[in-house]
């Protein structure tokens, strides 16, 4: 049983802070005492410092080629990712709400994991060199991509005007920089990469908690939880388990045409297929923070907070099984 708790620790601590927001939602919420409009933003700055600070940027070089595995992962977290959730939608539509749809596109445009990723193509006895290449690649393409996305989508839905340069320099201060900054660092400190590294993901996983927190408080005072019905719920675990299953068989079919190696389809699969928790909570916040009141963020929250513990624990069985299967 402990061994269980500590396996699924975080997930358990992102249920409890949903928890905690929906009995005491006033300190966390906008103009509480925890000062979410500001510590929100510190709290994604610091985990894009931290990312900066682990990134080991010279083992990329190993896992360039082939350059169409990598281009396959990328069509697939941006292009066919939310072409089979786009289809899926037409009738799920009919059960979720329009900020619950906006949630699953914006899942569907979401980088793929770097840590979860790797580490399962590790179990799998897939091509890592590749997964390190395709995961940072992918999660630094996201910047661009997932706010370009995200407001040309808000502004066909909505009647409001949203400006994607403001977004981008919302997003150059709250990412990139910091980012920028944790790479000079990480030069200093190169010695100590891998107490770092673990330092890293401890602090990463507490800040996305308190980002859940703070939006789950915010829809709660906003009462839009209160609306949530049971035929929602439902239909975004429902909605979340299908576009797992089917995008997971469609990646592991589609990859077999890269004609590479096995571990080289393992790869590609598991960085094909996942989308990041720690990567797109922090940037669908920073999108949410330069065009506030266009969408509620516990909505948009919710596919995404479902998906990721559900994709951890099947790509946890599969990765055995793959690695049985190749050997």
């Amino acid at each position: 049983m402990k061994t269980l708790l500590k396996k699924h620790a975080f997930t358990l601590w992102l249920f409890a802070a949903v928890g905690l927001a929906v009995c005491f939602p006033e300190p966390a919420s906008a103009g509480g005492l925890l000062m979410p409009e500001l510590t929100t933003q510190f709290g994604v700055a610091v985990i894009f410092f931290l990312q900066g600070l682990s990134l080991a940027t010279r083992s990329l070089a190993a896992g360039y080629k082939p350059k169409r595995l990598h281009v396959f992962v990328l069509s697939w977290n941006y292009l066919w990712f939310p072409v089979v959730t786009g289809l899926l939608l037409v009738p799920m539509s009919l059960f979720l709400s329009p900020d619950l749809c906006v949630g699953f596109w914006l899942l569907a445009i979401l980088p793929t994991t770097v840590a979860s990723a790797i580490a399962f193509t590790s179990i799998a006895e897939g091509d890592t060199a590749n997964a390190i290449f395709s995961t940072i690649f992918s999660n630094l393409l996201a910047v661009l991509i997932v706010p370009t996305i995200a407001v040309a989508y808000l502004a066909s839905e909505t009647a409001i005007e949203i400006s994607l340069a403001s977004i981008f320099v919302s997003l150059a201060r709250l990412l990139v920089l910091p980012l920028l900054i944790g790479q000079v660092v990480r030069q200093f400190v190169v010695a100590h990469a891998g107490r770092i590294s673990s330092a890293t993901k401890l602090v990463s996983s507490g800040i996305i908690v308190f980002i859940v927190h703070a939006a789950f408080a915010e829809s709660v005072s906003s009462g839009f939880l209160n609306g949530l019905t049971l035929g929602s719920v439902i239909a975004v675990l429902v909605g979340v388990v299908v576009l797992l299953l089917v995008t997971s068989v469609l990646v592991w079919v589609s990859a077999a045409w890269l004609r590479g190696t096995y571990s080289q389809r393992i790869a590609a699969f598991f960085c094909a297929s996942q989308k990041s928790l720690a990567s797109g909570l922090p940037l669908a916040s920073s999108i949410l923070l330069a065009a506030p009141g266009v969408v509620d963020p516990a909505a948009v929250l919710i596919p995404l907070i479902c998906f990721h513990p559900l994709q951890l624990i099947f790509a946890g069985v599969l990765s055995e099984r793959l690695r049985q299967s190749g050997g």
